[in-house]
């Protein structure tokens, strides 16, 4: 629990948050990127990209794990609560007033064009909250070497031709992924033990 941001303050921060996300998760990834981060400085890059790994592996919607574990962060049990209802209140009323409107207004030549610009500009905001998300982890790796940086290059790389050309289950890849990290991790600690002592 985080004495610096009140309980008021956080539901403020996520309710605007809330009523902004459109586009979905790499939006909101985006604007609590921005919140949390960036203009509060509540929490830390690493802290975030901790906790957005820690999501990607809960099964369900990784936004509402990463929304639990910033309020439990910064306002305990009460934090979690607010954290939710604030960003899933606005949202929950305006994707209902937009269905609406949508239904009414989905045949029209120029809304479904809008639409396909309108994918293309989330696109472009997911390309920046993804690397916002992995920079911390490529600085952190490259700090402790360039084998360290070049094992995690391959494991992006590695899961992402396997998904491609495989499609296996997502917890498959995560699994394969954290055990060939794992893996480098100990034989690297294994080698820096061993020059240690000698």
């Amino acid at each position: 629990m985080d004495d610096r941001v009140s309980i008021r303050q956080l539901f403020g921060a996520w309710f605007k948050i809330g009523c902004m996300s459109f586009g979905g998760g790499a939006v909101t990834q985006y604007l609590i990127q921005e919140t949390f981060i960036y203009k509060h400085h509540w929490i830390g890059e690493e802290d975030y990209s901790r906790f957005i790994a820690m999501s990607q592996i809960a099964p369900g919607i990784n936004i509402f794990a990463t929304t639990i574990l910033i309020g439990k962060r910064l306002g305990g049990a009460s934090g979690i609560f607010v954290s939710l209802m604030g960003l899933v209140l606005p949202s929950a009323v305006i994707t209902v007033g937009m269905t609406a409107i949508y239904v009414s207004l989905s045949s029209l030549s120029r809304v479904q064009a809008a639409l396909r610009y309108a994918f293309a500009a989330v696109f472009g905001l997911s390309l920046v909250t993804n690397w916002r998300n992995v920079a911390p982890i490529l600085a952190r790796n490259r700090s402790q070497g360039s084998a360290t940086l070049a094992a995690s290059i391959a494991v992006m790389i590695g899961t992402a031709l396997v998904y491609a050309l495989l499609s296996p289950a997502v917890v498959i890849l995560y699994v394969a992924g954290s055990l060939s990290s794992a893996l480098f991790y100990r034989r690297a600690a294994k080698k820096s033990a061993s020059e240690h002592i000698k």
